[in-house]
């Protein structure tokens, strides 16, 4: 060593300083600069003013004794080599005082030049050596602490050895249930079952070698569930053997709920260009009809020659098909202005009976004997308030759909039931039925059996009666069986309120009126 050395000797025993002394300027290649205190408060005051490259200390001082010592050279100069100098009886002491932190120790009445520089030069070397570890190991802490990638060590067999501050912050628990506790089992893996047996076999794996990631989920302290892209590594020794599996996870629970979107938007979107597709083939496939009846029947009518009757049958065709293209496009109006939420609601006051048997008799007159309409009525009171309007289009719709998928001379049943504060519509039929296939997907927009056939429709109507029944609160219930008949039930809210009824019809009055006296005849 070419440079100085400067010594601090702490003794007070002046023979030992002499002694010291000597030994030190024994060696030909230094030169020893020796600084010497009595008092260990005197020699704190040295190292708080001058730099000193080791400390001879004395532990047996007049104003300090023992490893107390020790501990308040440490304290003012962290880093300072300490060589502890004691008698022969004092070698325990000297061994916890080494434990404490000093470099070595030396037993006064076996010192000799070569082994007193030796110790001072190794102290001195140690102490380099130990403050490079860990001013790295404070470097490697800041980096650990700071990068806001949650990381952690764990021995190979998956034990939690440390973990940076982040996780710590994101998970919330304390080290107890954390720190020397096997991965999988941290508290915010306990309800995850699938996080939980990845992290068992991710760190066997590890542990052999392998660099193991997934994405996996987890709850926080606060039970917030989040998704973590999480990876296990393992790092090896200069002897290629595994001492530590590294743990990093980022938090990708935005990016997760981002997919999720994404894919229920993509899914939204497919389902909208279905259903475009489906409306434009449903279009061009209804429109192409009438449009080729009203064609044909104008090309006919152009021969002055046709007799009357011929041309009457025809222009009959051609309004027909006009009707049916009107109907078509009133279809999809509605469907329109419901989607819209452009349809308002305007409750009356009815007599539901009088209602019912109107529409009956009026699809009675269209249809004729082809297809019977038995109607009956359930209950006392059958007044409500409801939207006419939408009522009376869901009845036409459901009564129109069954006979129009009911064989000539099938019987339609038409049951109104007036129960508490319910009304319920009941149209059966004994037609083609509805496959089970096609049940769930019954009131969705261009959605058509597959039994239909040559059965002219455009998917539309029970689509608008759902939404009708919908927009009054109300439930509508199906039970079909292929080949057997269909069974619609709609059940809406009588919202009654006796007092305020005023019936529209004076007849029906009457019928009450007299139904009221005889109830009350017979109970009397």
């Amino acid at each position: 060593m070419s440079n100085d050395i400067s010594v601090l000797l702490v003794e007070d025993n002046l023979a030992d300083v002499a002694l010291l002394m000597e030994l030190l300027q024994d060696g030909d290649s230094e030169h020893w600069q020796v600084t010497h205190a009595k008092r260990l408060s005197l020699a704190l005051e040295h190292l708080c003013k001058t730099k000193y490259d080791v400390v001879l200390l004395d532990l047996s001082l007049p104003d300090s004794q023992g490893l107390d010592t020790v501990i308040q050279v440490q304290a003012t100069v962290p880093y300072l080599p300490i060589v502890v100098l004691t008698g022969l009886l004092d070698k325990t002491i000297a061994r916890q005082a080494v434990a404490q932190g000093a470099q070595d120790y030396l037993v006064k009445g076996q010192l000799s030049s070569e082994l007193l520089l030796k110790t001072v030069h190794y102290a001195i070397d140690r102490t380099q050596i130990l403050k490079r570890l860990q001013e790295s190991e404070d470097r490697f802490r800041g980096v650990f602490n700071q990068t806001y990638q949650f990381m952690g060590l764990l021995s190979p067999d998956g034990i939690v050895l440390d973990l940076n501050q982040a996780t710590r912050e994101m998970s919330g628990f304390q080290d107890q249930a954390i720190i020397n506790t096997p991965i999988w089992e941290i508290p915010c893996w306990q309800t995850v079952e699938i996080s939980k047996a990845w992290l068992k076999t991710a760190v066997l794996r590890a542990s052999q070698g392998e660099t193991m990631r997934a994405e996996l989920q987890a709850h926080t302290s606060q039970g917030t569930l989040r998704w973590f892209d999480a990876s296990i590594k393992p790092l090896k020794d200069e002897h290629s053997n595994i001492t530590v599996l590294i743990v990093e996870g980022r938090d990708i629970s935005k990016l997760k709920r981002a997919e999720a979107e994404i894919r229920q938007s993509l899914a939204k979107e497919q389902e909208l260009n279905q259903m475009k597709n489906s409306f434009i083939s449903m279009i061009s496939h209804e429109f192409r009809n009438p449009i080729s009846t009203i064609s044909f029947a104008t090309n006919l009518l152009e021969d002055c020659d046709l007799p009357s009757e011929e041309r009457k049958s025809f222009f009959e065709l051609i309004y027909t098909a006009i009707n049916e293209v009107l109907h078509l496009l009133d279809e999809i109006l509605l469907l329109g202005r419901t989607e819209a939420g452009k349809i308002e609601i305007d409750c009356k006051t009815i007599e539901l009976e009088s209602f019912c048997r109107e529409i009956v008799e009026m699809f009675q007159l269209t249809t004729g004997n082809s297809h019977p309409i038995l109607f009956s009525v359930k209950g006392r009171s059958t007044w409500a308030k409801v939207d006419t309007s939408l009522l009376k289009h869901i009845l036409d719709n459901l009564l129109s759909n069954a006979i129009k998928y009911s064989p000539k001379g099938g019987t339609i049943c038409f049951t109104l039931i007036c129960k508490g504060n319910q009304a319920k519509f009941i149209v059966k039929d004994q037609g083609i039925g509805i496959p089970k296939a096609d049940q769930a997907k019954l009131f969705e927009p261009f959605h058509r059996a597959a039994n239909v056939n040559s059965i002219q429709g455009t998917g539309l109507g029970l689509a608008i009666v759902k939404r009708y029944v919908d927009l009054q609160q109300g439930q509508i219930q199906v039970e079909s069986q292929e080949g057997v008949g269909s069974t619609f039930t709609v059940t809406l809210l009588q919202d009654l309120s006796q007092d305020l009824l005023k019936p529209h019809n004076p007849s029906v009055a009457k019928e009450q009126e007299a139904f009221s006296r005889n109830q009350t005849l017979l109970e009397s």
